[in-house]
């Protein structure tokens, strides 16, 4: 489905056209960790293939692939609404801030077609974080982990 000029949701019988692309992106936006991927991909997967996950594509005017985009709907069991999540924006070609604008005030009304109250953009990448105050998001929390050993 054709989103904007030359952005693409990726209807999930497609999604097996570009399961490599989005495998290299998500390995490398998400910062997975190589023996987790089995499991991360199997569940990246089946959520795209179920629309419980949604793909969007950017392509060149040669159609050449220059950006993936994956977005959930997830549900606030405290605030008893909906937000849409961008999981993952991985650029393959550099993205100027004109880019990044249009690309989000897409996401923004896809959200709100889809009746989220809120965008959520997460990101353990520092040019995302830049990326999302350009656009206007707040920073809400930061994470942070250990490892305690065990089994």
């Amino acid at each position: 489905m054709l989103t904007d000029n030359f952005m693409y949701r990726v209807p999930a019988p497609q999604i097996p056209m570009f399961w490599d692309a989005i495998k290299f992106a998500c390995s490398k936006a998400d910062n997975i960790e190589e023996e987790l991927y089995s499991a991360y991909f199997n569940e990246l997967l089946q959520a795209l293939l179920s629309d419980k996950a949604q793909c969007f594509v950017v392509l060149s005017n040669e159609r050449v692939l220059q950006r993936v985009i994956i977005t959930r709907i997830v549900q606030d069991k405290l605030r008893k609404d909906t937000e849409l999540v961008i999981q993952c924006m991985y650029s393959i070609t550099k993205a100027s801030y004109e880019d990044v604008q249009k690309h989000f005030a897409l996401a923004m009304s896809v959200a709100r077609s889809l009746g989220c109250k809120r965008l959520t953009w997460k990101s353990s990448n520092p040019k995302i974080w830049e990326w999302a105050q350009m656009v206007g998001c707040f920073e809400q929390t930061r994470v942070f982990s250990v490892s305690v050993g065990g089994v």
